[in-house]
């Protein structure tokens, strides 16, 4: 009995009951226990997946107890562990007999008819249930309530179930928590701020009412009534992470970059850091052009998850700034691995490697690209500029008609015929082309050299915009 030694008296209690459970079973004998300690042998096996013994335990409680609501619902709670969730259900049925109006039965009951999907059985007993509830009970039957709607994918009903909750017991932790998503799902940022307005109210120092009305201003673009939440809830709680993370989103939204990362540190002090932090971190870095910090944190961001492509992207953006088209190659491509259907990326890998001067790669992915979305400017004029580079005048112009057939003839097209015609040897058509381009927008203008910059050496083409600009 050496391990009981240093044990609480409860513990060492529990332990004896284990062991004498334990030769019982051995024995094939029946041995009497007290019903609280019979509860902690099942809890204890439970515990430890062993449903085997917790099934004998339970057995045992039924039997030795067979009065005792407690014994039936442990009974039902290992069959549903164990996904014989008909099994429960008829177990239920039992304890019914001997405590109708049990709370428990009822919420278990219809947490089985839940994973059985029998979705509108379960609302039905619920609802039932919260009829009959005393008004303390009547929150938890809401969130029961919203669970159930929220596994149906019905998102209004929870959140309407949710706040009908919080109306009767605003200071319910997972309630707060439970809303906060349901109101980014579905967008009711106003339902949301007068809701938490009048919790607030109520109870001035609920630091999590705070965050979720700061969320709520956030939805209604409301930011600096958003941060000033925030800065409550980090008063009331000073080592609230999720308050300072939230700050430094809004402050981000505010282009307030340094004051984000202020925030950002503080949440880096209380929390490991994730990729998400890590990523915003890198994000204000790179907003203020220390580009080396931010992918420093970038880095960091992927290293915490490898499947980050956001970081991955990001790498490659920063690279892209410093002019450093190439490095910014392998970055881009690990993001589109990552997420393939997402085109910006690949659009990004496409300009990569058309500024790196890798035209074949990048025509073929452009030709991708427009496959998707024909009527992407961008990627069209990165295809023009690819078989210019390459010499295929007739591509171009082929790729411009389709570009028209599209988009119709835009100032930036009426520039790129410019340098179509130009690539092609016909210098008076690139001029009349110009004249007329220079007319209709005299801005663009551009966009020709970004198409053609050796166009920059040209006097005809100088003087042209010279003349049209005065």
């Amino acid at each position: 009995m050496e391990e009981f030694e240093n044990a609480e008296p409860a513990d060492v209690e529990l332990n004896i009951a284990i062991e004498r459970f334990e030769e019982m079973l051995r024995r094939n004998k029946r041995y009497f226990f007290d019903q609280h300690i019979l509860v902690q042998i099942i809890d204890h096996f439970i515990g430890l997946d062993d449903m085997t013994k917790a099934t004998e335990a339970a057995n045992l409680a039924v039997e030795q107890y067979p009065f005792s609501i407690e014994s039936w619902l442990k009974r039902a709670q290992i069959f549903t562990e164990e996904g014989k969730y008909e099994a429960a259900l008829k177990i239920l049925d039992k304890a019914e007999t001997v405590e109708p109006n049990d709370i428990n039965v009822l919420l278990m009951r219809s947490d089985c008819l839940l994973l059985l999907d029998k979705y509108q059985q379960a609302v039905e007993i619920l609802q039932t249930g919260l009829e009959k509830a005393n008004e303390d009970e009547k929150d938890l039957y809401h969130l029961e309530i919203a669970d159930v709607y929220f596994e149906w994918d019905n998102m209004e009903k929870a959140f309407e179930h949710v706040v009908k909750s919080l109306r009767v017991n605003p200071t319910n932790e997972y309630a707060l928590n439970r809303i906060w998503y349901l109101t980014e799902i579905t967008n009711k940022y106003e339902e949301s701020a007068a809701l938490h307005n009048w919790i607030i109210d109520e109870h001035p120092f609920c630091y999590a009412a705070w965050t979720n009305l700061s969320q709520a201003y956030s939805g209604l673009n409301l930011l600096e009534k958003a941060l000033e939440c925030c800065e409550y809830a980090m008063a009331i709680n000073e080592n609230m992470d999720v308050a300072y993370r939230d700050a430094g989103e809004i402050l981000i939204e505010l282009k307030r970059y340094k004051d984000a990362l202020e925030n950002f540190s503080k949440v880096q002090s209380l929390v490991v850091p994730d990729a998400f932090l890590l990523f915003n971190m890198g994000f204000c870095f790179e907003r203020l052009k220390d580009f080396s910090t931010a992918r420093n944190h970038y880095q960091r961001s992927i290293q915490t998850n490898k499947n980050f492509s956001d970081g991955y992207f990001q790498i490659g953006e920063t690279y892209a700034k410093e002019g450093d088209w190439k490095k910014a190659i392998p970055y881009y491509r690990t993001a589109t691995k990552l997420n393939e259907n997402y085109l910006p990326y690949r659009g990004k890998l496409a300009k990569a490697m058309l500024m790196s001067e890798y035209y074949r790669e990048a025509g073929k992915l452009f030709i991708e690209l427009l496959e998707h979305n024909p009527k992407k400017k961008t990627w069209w004029q990165g295809l023009i500029k690819v078989y210019l580079e390459l010499g295929k005048v007739e591509d171009a112009f082929f790729a411009y008609n389709q570009a028209i057939s599209y988009l119709g003839s835009t100032a930036d097209f009426n520039y790129i015929s410019v340098a179509i015609f130009w690539a092609g040897g016909q210098q008076s058509a690139a001029l009349l082309a110009l004249e007329n381009a220079l007319a209709e927008n005299k801005r663009r203008y551009k966009t020709l050299f970004e198409l053609m910059p050796s166009l920059l050496k040209e006097p005809k083409i100088l003087h042209a915009i010279a003349m049209a600009r005065k």
